[in-house]
């Protein structure tokens, strides 16, 4: 099972589309846990621009973690913080490259001190919105991808982030 969480009205083909509102496959509300998944069900969960409304951003992390199987993919787009779309459109978490890169680690205080995911990649992504030529920006994320955490650091334009991730397998669900 694929799970597109947060869909609305997107469907992905090949997936089930889960959310609240629109026209999903299966509406659930994702502010209520658990989720109606059993453990280790899913082998990918992908979201876009869900991350940043959710209401516990632990407790969900926690739940996706949970639904997918050992070594299940987790691939997820956020608005980075820097956006220009991100002080008005009611987003309750900001996420930069740091924010991802804290899901592939150890960390005392998130998640009771447990590596959830082994991060595949972390990329810099730009929407290619406005008069500026689609090429430009291609140039853009291809260099800002050469190194994402120097790109953010340095305080660049980025519009959106990516991630992709595995439960780790030696990492049980809660």
């Amino acid at each position: 099972m694929k799970l597109h969480l947060g869909c609305g009205s997107k469907h992905l083909e090949g997936y089930v589309n889960v959310d609240v509102v629109g026209t999903p496959d299966k509406k659930c509300d994702l502010s209520v846990f658990p989720w109606p998944f059993e453990d280790n069900s899913a082998e990918e969960i992908f979201s876009e621009h869900f991350l940043e409304h959710v209401h516990d951003y632990e407790r969900t992390i926690q739940e996706m973690h949970r639904i997918l199987k050992p070594n299940g993919k987790l691939l997820f787009r956020v608005p980075h913080f820097r956006n220009a779309c991100t002080p008005w459109h009611l987003h309750k978490w900001d996420f930069s490259v740091f924010t991802c890169k804290r899901l592939g680690e150890s960390i005392p205080y998130l998640w009771d001190g447990k590596q959830l995911f082994d991060t595949e990649s972390i990329r810099i992504r730009y929407t290619f919105v406005g008069v500026i030529p689609r090429c430009f920006w291609a140039v853009l994320e291809f260099f800002a991808n050469i190194h994402p955490e120097a790109w953010d650091y340095l305080g660049f334009l980025i519009d959106e982030v990516e991630y992709v991730g595995r439960k780790r397998a030696d990492t049980p669900a809660k």
